[in-house]
């Protein structure tokens, strides 16, 4: 479907897009600016900021952690075909993520957060379903092509 190399590029890009957002501050976006913390209750930071953050800096954070992975989702999913199963690719996810918070404990200014893991994952599992879409489309595409051919 996708070339070998394209498919290569893009997953390290979306690493790169990963690490840039989860290590590096980024004061325009309100990202490592305030002391950091560490949050192990779920859903804690999630209902926290619901009630006690702008719209905006609520979408940014919560929405931020979740398309932050769909690339990364979508394009493990074409690098490793053979992880047909969405919890395979998902559970991926989560490892990076995880890893991703613990080096944050060692990032002044950035919080290591459960919450985060949560969303990152789910961000994963959105990035699978579109590779999942985009793979039925093009098998339909190739059967209909097939189906003309004879």
């Amino acid at each position: 479907m996708l070339n070998k190399k394209i498919v290569d590029f893009l997953l390290l890009g979306s690493f790169l897009f990963m690490a840039c957002f989860t290590l590096v501050p980024e004061p325009s976006l309100g990202i490592g600016i305030e002391k950091g913390k560490i949050n192990i209750i779920p859903l804690h930071t999630i209902k926290n900021s619901l009630f006690h953050q702008t719209f905006l800096n609520f979408t940014i954070n919560n929405l931020g952690n979740i398309v932050l992975f769909i690339p990364f989702g979508l394009f493990v999913s074409f690098k490793l075909k053979n992880l047909n199963k969405v919890w395979r690719v998902i559970f991926i996810g989560m490892i990076i993520s995880i890893v991703i918070e613990c080096i944050q404990l060692f990032i002044p200014n950035r919080w290591t957060d459960i919450d985060d893991v949560l969303l990152n994952t789910l961000g994963t599992g959105v990035g699978y379903i579109i590779f999942k879409i985009i793979n039925k489309f093009y098998k339909k595409i190739n059967a209909h092509n097939q189906e003309g051919s004879f």
